[in-house]
């Protein structure tokens, strides 16, 4: 009785798992030929949980049912799940709620606010770039690190230049400032790191270079700032480049906002709106 008990629950659970893989979670539509799950369709195709879409010479319109709406650029690549995207190759335009992330080269992109619009680019040399069309993005690494918040008509780089760095390691480029009774450290990356761990009075109002540690892996609440142990500072005389160092990440200005995804969408064929 027992051996049969367990045949059924076997049985049941490999039924579910097969109906789990058939239900659909958008739907994907170009102007042209791609490939969704290594078979080539033309117009549209129905995406389930783990497909792969790849375009070639059009771009592709994919829309997922808890909202997301992405456009993978020509010649790119991207998984689907329900709740995350991982693009392998080229570069996507997303619209998503902040309950969707776009993950790329083992770092999470996410919406900060309604109606975010923004465009991830897989570039050379294990290089990210995000950029903001409306609405602002966070970009954290694969230990949940902060590394940014990219705001509109900005873009910012990320590299991965040392994998074998602590996490929460810290190196950047910023203006001190005292306020409340604290002092903060603001990038020009737009982040602000709450100071502590030594006596910052002498570079209040001064740009400094900072080494330290981040006192948590874990990405701050919205609205909240990050505490930063500093183990050494010195005024910024050397570079005028804004430049931060999270967890072995370079984080640096961006080359340029979307430029594959508009340059397909003005020319021949073209996604479909």
């Amino acid at each position: 009785m027992l051996k049969k008990l367990q045949a059924a629950f076997i049985l049941l659970s490999m039924l579910h798992y097969a109906v789990a893989g058939t239900v659909s979670i958008g739907t994907a539509s170009a102007r042209g030929d791609m490939r969704v799950d290594n078979y080539m369709v033309k117009s549209n195709a129905t995406l389930f949980d783990g497909s792969v879409v790849e375009t070639g010479e059009a771009t592709a319109d994919l829309r997922l049912d808890k909202g997301a709406q992405i456009t993978l650029a020509t010649s790119s690549r991207g998984t689907l799940y329900r709740d995350h995207m991982v693009l392998q190759q080229g570069e996507s335009e997303l619209s998503a709620p902040s309950s969707f992330q776009l993950k790329a080269n083992g770092l999470s992109v996410t919406a900060n606010e309604p109606n975010s619009r923004g465009v991830v680019s897989l570039r050379g040399g294990n290089t990210v770039e995000v950029a903001a069309l409306n609405g602002s993005f966070g970009v954290t690494s694969d230990h949940g690190v902060l590394l940014a918040s990219v705001h509109p008509g900005h873009s910012l780089s990320f590299a991965i230049k040392n994998n074998t760095e602590s996490p929460t390691s810290f190196q950047g480029v910023g203006l001190v400032d005292y306020v409340n009774g604290h002092y903060y450290l603001t990038t020009d990356a737009d982040m602000r790191y709450e100071l502590s761990c030594k006596d910052f009075r002498k570079y209040k109002d001064t740009k400094v270079v900072v080494s330290g540690n981040l006192a948590s892996a874990t990405a701050p609440r919205p609205g909240s700032t990050q505490a930063l142990c500093v183990s050494s500072i010195g005024i910024n005389g050397v570079s005028n480049t804004p430049w931060l160092l999270i967890g072995g990440i370079l984080v640096g200005a961006g080359a340029g906002i979307g430029i594959g995804v508009y340059e397909a969408e003005k020319g021949t064929p073209a996604a479909s709106r």
